[in-house]
């Protein structure tokens, strides 16, 4: 059962008549049968029965995507009935394999940079240089540091 202030948001929200947010029209519990029978009618009206989509599968979905919104952990719980907030973020928060490949991707970008500036800084240590090429890597130098300021300006707007 949904507790008395989720029911009050789902009555005036969704002008729900129940506690339950799968009801009958008279308003008592619909079966897991019944409710199955629903889903699948939806998925064959949709042509996805050939999709692994099941019915508890939309709730992460939905965690999911408020997730990825940076929507606070704590009214995920609240949105799900979770008592935990653990339970949320370990349970209901899965890492999309999108993220990951971005995260893996700026952090080799940062291992290259200063793998970069601390080759043009050994090249600038060497005595053998003339003027005009200790200047050409103190320019490569100022380049790979001004890169790597609007990266972090760009990660911050992330």
């Amino acid at each position: 059962m949904l507790s008395n202030e989720m029911l009050t948001t789902n009555l005036t929200v969704f002008a729900c008549i129940s506690a339950f947010i799968f009801a009958n029209d008279d308003g008592s519990v619909r079966t897991y049968f019944g409710s199955r029978k629903i889903f699948d009618g939806w998925k064959k009206r949709h042509k996805l029965t050939n999709c692994n989509i099941h019915f508890h599968g939309l709730r992460h979905t939905f965690s999911n995507m408020l997730f990825e919104m940076n929507e606070n952990p704590k009214v995920i719980q609240q949105l799900l009935g979770h008592r935990d907030v653990k339970t949320t973020i370990t349970v209901y928060n899965s890492v999309n394999s999108e993220y990951v490949r971005e995260a893996t991707d700026r952090l080799n970008t940062k291992i290259q940079e200063h793998e970069q500036e601390r080759e043009v800084e050994e090249e600038v240590d060497d005595d053998d240089l003339s003027d005009e090429e200790i200047e050409l890597q103190i320019r490569e130098l100022e380049k790979l540091q001004e890169r790597k300021r609007r990266r972090k300006e760009k990660d911050f707007e992330m």
